[in-house]
């Protein structure tokens, strides 16, 4: 085909021949002109328009993120109450020594461990929170102790088991710890 064309031109007149290759010029540099004047500036916004998309899309959802995690301030403020007020269970603004005795002899009971002695010390102010250590020394069985070690973990204060040593003798575990509840006094 290509070659027939080229025939035509060789054995046609000069004119025809002129026209053909102006006409092959033109087409050539009207794709040009179309690809550089509105194709390649249409691509250039068509991609601006979706980076502004995206950044919108981001700035929709984090707004709807904030709306969806405070809905109702009344229930965000009755939950934060609860959370100071959990707070403030673990680490009252007194020690309260003789209510977490009292808690401790409740607990040992209820884990069937035998609370032999509870020598509270010296409270000393650590920081900004008051800390009251207590000797301890109960009796009792393995799964007891783990019962009363797990009633503390989970109980309503702040308790620390700072030093603890275990004596076996027939299957009854002697029991020595110092434990550290602590206050954080009112400023």
């Amino acid at each position: 085909m290509m070659e027939r064309l080229l025939m035509k031109l060789r054995t046609g007149s000069k004119d025809k021949s002129y026209v053909i290759i102006l006409v092959l010029a033109g087409t050539l540099a009207g794709g040009l002109l179309f690809y550089f004047f509105l194709h390649k500036p249409l691509l250039a916004a068509a991609e601006d328009c979706n980076r502004q998309a995206a950044e919108a899309v981001r700035e929709v959802t984090a707004v709807t993120n904030f709306q969806n995690a405070h809905l109702n301030m009344k229930e965000y403020r009755a939950e934060l109450k609860k959370r100071e007020q959990r707070v403030m269970q673990y680490l009252p603004e007194n020690l309260s020594q003789g209510e977490f005795i009292l808690y401790l002899e409740r607990l040992a009971m209820r884990s069937k461990m035998e609370l032999q002695m509870v020598n509270p010390q010296k409270s000393e102010l650590q920081g900004d929170v008051f800390c009251l250590p207590l000797n301890l020394k109960l009796t009792g069985s393995y799964f007891c102790l783990l019962k009363f070690l797990q009633g503390l973990q989970e109980g309503e204060r702040l308790a620390v088991v700072k030093n603890m040593s275990i004596e076996a003798k027939e299957n009854i575990l002697s029991v020595s710890m110092l434990l550290n509840i602590y206050a954080v006094p009112v400023k």
